[in-house]
């Protein structure tokens, strides 16, 4: 099963000699053999929880029993660890589970469907953060990053995450995501879904040339002369040359402007238009061709992308993703990162117990709780990896779904609430972490 999978080539890894080497962060660290080394830091950041650094060194020394450990020595540690290990043993175990596992891939028309969305997340507020990550918002009394995570919304995997300062551009944040998804060379091609801060001239010039396939929401004005000439809500237009276009591009892409400036091409689109349950109409532009996917499954692939918005909730809600330790780039990083790998392995976990469901017991369809699966797989999988014994593990394994398995919800399939602006308590007495 791709969980197993998951674990056995984190263990790998984590107990490589060669990743000693690449993700320390001098040649001088992890040499002595201390009560943290290695191989402990980085399971430390797998079972990260939420917590104070003192709970979390409590609970992690009672966990593996290790004599007590202070929290400067843990964090000294710490910051000798490159928290990209976390990012690739993430990508590592995505490439197997398309590679290895592709009778359990879930594609859209043979694509592997994919979302891509940025999010601020809190990070602590020192003035050293706020001066790095706010520099361009100098009055701002808080924190903030800008994450962008490409996300498999069929799946439920994040593919690729970065992490920037706030008033970084998501654009180019997304083409970096993109980039770093290509790298991994899956047997699979991908189509990227995003929404209206993702309007992109460079971008749909190149993924035509390219080839890479794209779906994009349109803000009411983007091309507004042309897609009002249209005479159907699916159709092919063109974009053609004008300077107050592409002057935008200029400082940031000069070498597509220049391009531009002396081509002066034209660039074909592909518009498709439908109305939400609000009566607002949503507008798209992609290079997807009406052969392969018809106005129908245009509306059902777009539909599909509100699944990274439900990545971001539970990666916040209930892996607290935002209760970062320290304000040291090193450790934002590491929390970050790790708590990225930690979703997919609940995932893993999560869709193998779902298998299980007996659905005709329910008068609804039902699916495991997302917040109760969280908490089981956190206090898990630091044994789970650590355990030598292939039969106990197995054990540890099977019990684990099986908890994960008694905790089930039904499934409200096209939901839709208007907008409530007004603010709320965070912690709703009904919805308490399991962690």
């Amino acid at each position: 099963m791709y969980k197993k999978y998951c674990v056995f080539e984190i263990k790998t890894k984590m107990q490589s000699k060669s990743s000693k080497e690449i993700y320390r962060n001098s040649n001088k660290n992890f040499i002595r053999n201390r009560k943290m080394n290695f191989e402990k830091v980085i399971l430390y950041g797998l079972n990260k929880r939420g917590l104070t650094s003192k709970m979390e060194i409590e609970d992690f020394t009672e966990l593996i029993n290790m004599t007590d450990i202070s929290s400067p020595a843990v964090l000294k540690q710490r910051l000798k660890l490159n928290g990209k290990i976390y990012l690739d043993m993430m990508q590592d175990n995505l490439k197997g589970f398309y590679e290895k596992f592709q009778s359990e891939v879930k594609l859209f028309n043979g694509y592997i469907l994919s979302a891509i969305d940025g999010s601020d997340f809190e990070i602590p507020n020192t003035k050293l953060t706020r001066e790095k990550y706010n520099a361009l918002h100098p009055n701002e009394c808080v924190s903030r990053a800008t994450i962008s995570n490409m996300f498999d919304v069929l799946n439920h995997y994040v593919m690729d995450t970065i992490i920037d300062k706030y008033d970084a551009s998501e654009r180019k944040m997304a083409e970096e995501n993109y980039n770093n998804v290509k790298k991994l060379k899956l047997p699979y091609r991908v189509i990227r879904t995003m929404d209206r801060g993702y309007v992109s001239l460079v971008d749909m010039y190149y993924s035509n040339k390219s080839n890479d396939k794209y779906v994009v929401r349109l803000k009411k004005n983007d091309f507004k002369k042309q897609i009002q000439n249209m005479t159907s809500n699916d159709e092919i237009i063109k974009i053609e040359y004008q300077y107050d276009r592409i002057r935008y591009y200029k400082d940031e892409y000069p070498e597509f402007y220049n391009f531009m400036e002396k081509t002066k091409e034209n660039i074909e689109l592909r518009i498709v238009i439908f109305d939400n349950k609000d009566g607002e109409k949503i507008i798209l532009a992609t290079n997807l061709s009406k052969e392969e996917f018809n106005y129908e499954k245009m509306f059902e692939l777009y539909k599909l992308r509100w699944e990274i918005e439900l990545n971001y909730h539970s990666l916040k809600e209930s892996l607290k993703i935002e209760t970062i330790t320290s304000s040291n780039d090193i450790i934002i990083y590491q929390d970050i990162y790790s708590q990225m790998l930690v979703y997919n392995l609940i995932q893993a976990f999560k869709q193998d117990a779902e298998k299980n469901i007996d659905q005709t017991k329910y008068k609804s369809e039902m699916k495991v709780n997302m917040n109760m699966a969280t908490g089981f797989v956190k206090k898990a999988l630091v044994k789970i990896i650590l355990e030598e014994n292939i039969d106990k593990q197995n054990q540890m394994f099977e019990l684990l779904e099986q908890k994960i398995e008694k905790y089930l919800i039904p499934i409200k399939k096209d939901r839709h609430y208007p907008r409530n602006r007004y603010k709320r308590n965070k912690y709703s007495i009904n919805k308490r972490k399991s962690f």
